[in-house]
Order: C-alpha cells, then structure tokens, then sequence
C-alpha cells in the first residue's frame, strides 16, 4: 500500500500532531511532558495507551516513567532490557511490534494475575529512544491506524517522533539521575586521558588536574552562556551559581563575551 504519509500538509494528521509536539514548552516533570505528547497524539490517532521506558545505569532492566492510559500504580514498574521484543529493539535500535503482550517480561505478571488490561492489546508499538551512545529508552504505544498487518507507516512516524522527544526526554533524564551524567563526562575524560603519553607529562612535569578542571570549566560556562543567550543573570541562575561568580570565572577563564 502506498503511503501517504506527506501528501497534504494541511490535511495531514501526522505532520499536524509533530507540529504540535515541537511546539511544547517542557515542563517541569517528564512524566508531565510524555502524557502532554500522549495527549496531542490521542487528538489525532485512536491511542489508548503508551508507556515511557527508560534504561536503569545501575541494573539490566527498564524502569517506567510514565504511562498513559491506565493508573500507573496498576502498571508493572520495571522489564528486563534482556528479554522479550523490548529487548530486542534496545539490540537492534529498530522499532518492533509486540504481537503477543502476554508472553512479554513487562506485561506477563500483570496478565496472569487478571488484571485490567483491555487498552493493552497487539500489535504494541516499540519504538528506541536514541542518543550518541545508544538507546536509552522505548516508548512503547498502540497502533497509530488501528489493528493491520503492515505497519511501515506507523514506524515511519514513530521514527520521526522519537528522534524530536529523545532530545528532550534525554534533558530530562540527565537532570533527575546525575548518575547519567557521570558516565558521559568519565567516557569523555577517559578519551582525553588515553591520548597523553603519562612519560612525557611526568617527565616534563606538566600537571594536568588543573587544566583539565578549567578545561570542563571554561565549556561549561561556554555552553550555559550560549544557551541562554549571553544573559548573565540568566546563566548564573542556570548554572545554580552566584551572578559575581559567574562573572570573575568569565574574566578568570579569559571568555569571550559576543
């Protein structure tokens, strides 16, 4: 079947709805954000439910997020990131249909002990939330069309609609759970840290704590600056430091203000 996927902009609910996605002011929380996007799509694609998964740093499972649809408190909290279809999206980084829910790790314990289940029904959509080092989430939601056999242009969305949230979901996720920071700036120090002959630093006497510190300083205040469009107030407050501090490490750090 051909797809008609942008025939129509004006017409055309899929564009309609990411329009509507791209254009939210994030809110505090992301649970808050993923049911605002769940919400938007509900307007234009008969959805019942979707859930928000997110990759646990400290274990081999997926932690939910958020649900839309049903009562978390109803919802399994945690799926293995091993097992299952979900497993194999967060291998494969593609998206797949779960076609038999039951027989999934995240909803088998809820199905055998009869819960509400009715909104949770095949094919279940999983679509990988991507970032540089790999999938860090999935999203996993009804059938944008309804029950059928081919699903290449509910993928096709889903595809563009992972690669606007995963930006943001990632934001949120780097802020709750510093642990995720930790582990991109140590992937990063350790780069730099490989790339310097120890011999020649020790033999030369080149110390370089000092100016690696200022180094990760000076971007930091860099980037904040950017972000905020040159306001110092409105760095320093983002940055959760004093405004005099920000300016006499601004002047320290020899940056350049545009």
């Amino acid at each position: 079947m051909p797809s008609t996927f942008f025939v129509n902009p004006r017409t055309n609910p899929e564009l309609k709805s990411l329009h509507d996605i791209l254009s939210i002011h994030p809110p505090r929380q992301l649970q808050d954000y993923f049911l605002g996007i769940m919400a938007i799509l509900s307007e234009y694609f008969p959805i019942g439910y979707s859930s928000l998964l997110l990759q646990d740093s400290q274990k081999d499972l997926l932690r939910v997020e958020a649900v839309y649809g049903m009562e978390r408190e109803t919802h399994p909290p945690t799926s293995s990131n091993r097992k299952g279809t979900i497993g194999k999206v967060l291998e494969s980084k593609q998206p797949m249909a779960i076609h038999h829910p039951h027989l999934e790790p995240l909803y088998e314990k809820m199905m055998k002990e009869g819960k509400k289940t009715d909104r949770i029904y095949p094919p279940l959509l999983c679509v990988p939330l991507l970032a540089q080092k790999g999938v860090f989430g999935i999203i996993v939601i009804n059938s944008l069309y309804g029950v059928r056999d081919q699903l290449d242009e509910d993928f096709q969305f889903l595809t563009l609609l992972s690669a606007i949230v995963s930006p943001v979901i990632q934001g949120y996720r780097l802020k709750s759970h510093p642990s995720y920071l930790d582990e991109i700036l140590e992937a990063k120090l350790n780069e730099v840290i490989q790339k310097i002959d120890p011999y020649v630093e020790t033999k030369a006497n080149m110390g370089i704590y000092n100016d690696i510190v200022s180094l990760v300083e000076k971007s930091l205040i860099k980037s904040a600056l950017k972000k905020m469009n040159g306001v110092q107030t409105a760095t320093a407050q983002f940055l959760g430091i004093n405004r005099n501090t920000l300016r006499k490490k601004i002047k320290e750090l020899r940056i350049k203000m545009k």
